[in-house]
């Protein structure tokens, strides 16, 4: 039972993984700036083209782990069941 938990909270952790990532660049989008560690990074006002630059390969960047974490998910469920039919 307890195999069946991780593997289950580990299929659940990598499909929201992705999603979440994506949710945090289109809200950098909407939000117009690019949070930093000490302030803010990049603002659209200041410097538009290198903001929407960025925030485009974010998001492009963040689509394609999306996909991974799904595939990955897919192959973790596709395992997980295997082993429970055997």
């Amino acid at each position: 039972m307890k195999s069946k938990l991780q593997t289950w909270s580990l299929i659940v952790g990598m499909v929201m993984l992705g999603p979440a990532m994506l949710g945090l660049s289109i809200t950098m989008l909407i939000i117009g700036e690019i949070p930093g560690r000490h302030g803010v990074l990049v603002r659209a006002e200041d410097s538009p083209a290198v903001f929407y630059i960025a925030v485009a390969i974010l998001i492009a960047l963040t689509m394609k782990l999306t996909q991974l974490t799904l595939i990955a998910a897919r192959l973790l469920y596709r395992s997980a069941r295997q082993q429970s039919e055997q």
